[in-house]
């Protein structure tokens, strides 16, 4: 029996039981298919399989379902999505919208023109490549990894053995295939990576690959009321069904079902029996205490490093309405990228007044940190009287972290994300999410499709 890393439960006859002396039965809910995790693929899971006539459950430890997709609701009317911004213009997309009531419209660039500034001096700067060049050299880029069709989907469906190319810094791939005016926009979506051009280039083409080049052509759709909106209504669908404010405290999985013991924000426990369980969130170490772990899953789960993620919405800065803020580095460069933590962009999303801003550090950066980093950035612009800065004030925060979970290229050569998609279906778990995925929702609900159906629930 495998010993379960918590002393506040043991093992009975298979059970999970509390210590507490004279401690009251747990209250007990039997379903078919308990989720952790309430983002974009654990709420698409869930809806999936509740059309399909199954009971499942799902854990959120927030008090809200979306994940990335935060949404600021102004008293204007107004709002501003300073997480998920939308989504591929597709019909698995289009008719989960329908699914769930929610109208769309197109998602456009709401900037009339974007500036490029060195943020780390404040001074502005020369673009590193005209609009028409920076296109053309994406489709350039887009005919340089096509032939990798095992990424299309936007999963790690890595041949053995991998290719060396993948691997290498994608600098090396860029200067090879002469794409540095591409990098702009590869970076644009990509930039989670971090320091882009240091990491192997699987990475880059993970973030922004042939779909994702794909989608720029067909474009993107977002909710007419936000994207928290399609949330809102999945909330409204799943009902009871949604467990918020709750964490896992200890599981008990085996080939004929899991034992889910989970407790509410107030201490209230209930026990959990399921058919299976879908884990939704990054599987770092830290996030599954009190899992019941074996050595295959213990032996990948700790290899992960990745980024931290922060989101904020900004009001008072004194840069104008409908502007752009690009963050370049003429001193770095290929590409002039940003070197981390960075805040790449400040970015105009159609609330007066408000701009978003985004930053991306290694794992030790802390929410803290970002903070400071916004002001500085805003301060330096404000001494070179780049832009009329006012008194910048963080109207909302977000933490998005850990974003981009990654691995070494040995690890990658090695076999890792073969060993880690053998997973599936062990002891009755199952995994979707942005570590198995590229980290876009069109992308995330494909596969999770695929993942559901490997579950033999007739989804």
């Amino acid at each position: 029996m495998q010993e379960l890393r918590t002393p506040a439960y043991f093992y009975t006859h298979g059970h999970l039981m509390t210590l507490l002396p004279a401690a009251a039965p747990l209250e007990t809910i039997t379903c078919d298919i308990c989720i952790l995790g309430g983002g974009s693929s654990g709420t698409y899971s869930a809806i999936q399989l509740k059309d399909a006539g199954k009971h499942v459950v799902v854990i959120e430890p927030n008090n809200r379902l979306g994940g990335h997709a935060e949404t600021l609701y102004l008293p204007d009317g107004n709002y501003v999505d300073y997480g998920v911004e939308g989504v591929f213009n597709n019909e698995l997309s289009r008719n989960y919208f329908r699914r769930l009531g929610v109208d769309w419209k197109p998602l456009l660039p709401l900037n009339k023109r974007t500036d490029f500034v060195d943020f780390s001096t404040g001074e502005r700067v020369d673009p590193p490549a005209g609009i028409l060049q920076a296109l053309v050299s994406t489709f350039l880029y887009r005919s340089s990894i096509k032939h990798w069709t095992f990424l299309t989907r936007g999963v790690y469906d890595l041949p053995d053995p991998v290719p060396e190319d993948l691997l290498r810094p994608f600098r090396g791939f860029v200067e090879e295939h002469s794409l540095e005016a591409a990098l702009h926009v590869v970076f644009l979506f990509s930039q989670n990576v971090g320091n882009l051009l240091d990491m192997p280039t699987l990475y880059a083409i993970q973030n922004f690959g042939v779909p994702h080049v794909d989608a720029l052509v067909h474009g993107y759709i977002t909710p007419k009321n936000g994207m928290y909106e399609l949330y809102r209504q999945a909330t409204e669908t799943l009902g009871s069904d949604v467990l918020f404010q709750t964490n896992v405290v200890a599981t008990n999985r085996s080939d004929s079902g899991v034992e889910v013991i989970v407790q509410h924000a107030n201490g209230t426990r209930k026990l959990i029996k399921a058919r299976n369980l879908l884990i939704t969130f990054p599987p770092l170490m830290q996030k599954l205490q009190g899992f019941d772990l074996d050595k295959a899953e213990t032996n990948l789960f700790r290899k992960w490093f990745w980024r931290t993620y922060y989101v904020a919405v900004v009001n008072n800065t004194g840069i104008p309405d409908k502007l752009w803020v690009t963050n370049t580095d003429p001193t770095n460069g290929l590409g002039a990228l940003p070197r981390m933590p960075f805040d790449f962009l400040i970015q105009y999303m159609g609330a007066p007044g408000h701009s978003t801003s985004k930053l991306v550090g290694d794992m030790n950066f802390t929410a803290e940190d970002a903070r400071d980093l916004i002001a500085a950035d805003f301060a330096r612009m404000k001494a070179k009287g780049t832009f009329p800065i006012e008194d910048p004030q963080i109207v909302v925060f977000g933490d998005s972290s850990p974003e981009t979970l990654m691995v070494s290229p040995e690890e990658i050569r090695n076999g890792f994300y073969r060993k880690l998609y053998a997973l599936q279906g062990r002891r009755s778990t199952y995994y979707t999410g942005l570590t198995f995925c590229s980290d876009f929702s069109s992308l995330i609900w494909a596969y999770t499709e695929t993942v559901l159906e490997s579950m033999n629930w007739d989804v």
